[in-house]
């Protein structure tokens, strides 16, 4: 279901024409909610939430998200996410929500959780999730979702294999939280570099391998590893790195994950607006696939490529050419690459440098079989 400009008009549409056909409809099971709003009244917009719920009495798989979120689209977030909590199996809610003494059932398995100051008495079972993603205000969502009831010596998630957890730049103290979470069985983590992460993967009990990791950053780019040990001792080094994002070390985090065989299989995605460092920076001996989209220069892509030892896929989306004269006079070789690609502007010129290119780069590249 999709919502235009005004919400309350067209919710009253929607149950009005679900009305004509049948004043229930208790055989649908799944909603779908992107929300767009315009200024209307709040109190109409929860009246047409609310009359929406009563129509729709059986949905246990509720996904509501919003292309620019402001109070009414909270506003019918949290109506639809209180009036369904009790019987839902998988719950995506991408808008802030603010529920007031709601318990989620104990059959829920999926919860994505942008969670307001002012929610309060809003408790999942730990026990039944299996994948949990957590945005905004992280601290608070986890205290009331988890620790409602009071102190806790241990809240353990034992069937939760995902978990996502992005949180911005300033956060408090949360390290005796995070002492009294466990996820014995998670096997995927997705994470932002901010303060708060860094005390969840010092001072959660975490387990020693995971399946895959991911890193997120805004403005530089992804990191993702796969099969990845992820011990105490990783984990403190990791969480060096990734304390607040506005002053990470990108590269030097880069090379830590990539300068050793801590994971089978590695992949780093960096972005359109990433500045590339000098060769010199880079210590990515164990990285397996490179997809670059910012801008590269045929000069470093040619330094570049003997530097991955183990890269066996790179991918270039803004391949430059500067003059052949600023190329590397020695022959680049590689002996694991197998897979490159490589875009770039196509002209007369572009044509006779990446023929050039090929001819410089291809004899040191023994195990390639799709360029």
């Amino acid at each position: 279901m999709g919502c235009p400009l005004n919400l309350s008009a067209f919710l009253g549409k929607v149950t009005g024409l679900l009305q004509i056909v049948s004043p229930t409809w208790s055989q649908i099971a799944e909603l779908h909610v992107e929300l767009q709003s315009a200024p209307s009244s709040n109190n109409e917009v929860a009246h047409c939430a609310r009359k929406l719920t009563t129509m729709l009495p059986n949905i246990s798989k509720l996904y509501v998200n919003a292309e620019t979120e402001d109070l009414l689209c909270q506003i019918v977030a949290t109506n639809l996410v209180s009036a369904y909590a009790g019987q839902l199996v998988q719950s995506e809610c991408f808008v802030t929500i603010e529920p007031h003494d709601v318990h989620f059932s104990a059959q829920l398995r999926n919860l994505v959780a942008r969670c307001g100051s002012k929610m309060q008495s809003t408790m999942v079972d730990p026990a039944s999730l299996t994948h949990l993603y957590i945005a905004g205000n992280v601290q608070h969502s986890i205290q009331q979702l988890f620790f409602d009831s009071g102190p806790a010596s241990c809240v353990e998630l034992a069937n939760l294999e995902q978990l996502c957890v992005l949180s911005p730049s300033d956060s408090s103290d949360c390290s005796i939280l995070f002492k009294q979470l466990a996820f014995p069985n998670l096997s995927v983590l997705r994470i932002n570099p901010s303060q708060l992460v860094c005390q969840l993967i010092e001072h959660a009990r975490l387990p020693d391998q995971l399946t895959k990791l991911e890193i997120l950053t805004m403005h530089t780019g992804t990191i993702t590893m796969y099969n990845v040990q992820f011990a105490s001792e990783q984990r403190a080094q990791l969480a060096r790195f990734i304390d607040d994002e506005d002053r990470v070390d990108f590269w030097a985090m880069t090379n830590y994950l990539f300068g050793a065989p801590l994971s089978l299989h590695s992949v780093l995605t960096l972005g359109r607006l990433t500045r590339m460092p000098t060769i010199e920076h880079l210590r990515w001996s164990c990285l397996t696939k490179l997809e670059i989209m910012c801008a590269v220069q045929a000069s470093f892509l040619l330094r570049l490529v003997p530097c991955l030892p183990c890269t066996q896929e790179l991918v270039v989306h803004c391949l430059e050419f500067d003059k052949p004269e600023l190329w590397p006079s020695v022959e680049p070789t590689n002996a694991c690459l197998e897979v490159l690609r490589l875009n770039y502007p196509v002209s007369d010129a572009s044509h006779l440098h990446i023929m050039a290119l090929l001819v410089r780069l291809l004899p040191g590249l023994p195990e390639i079989f799709e360029l």
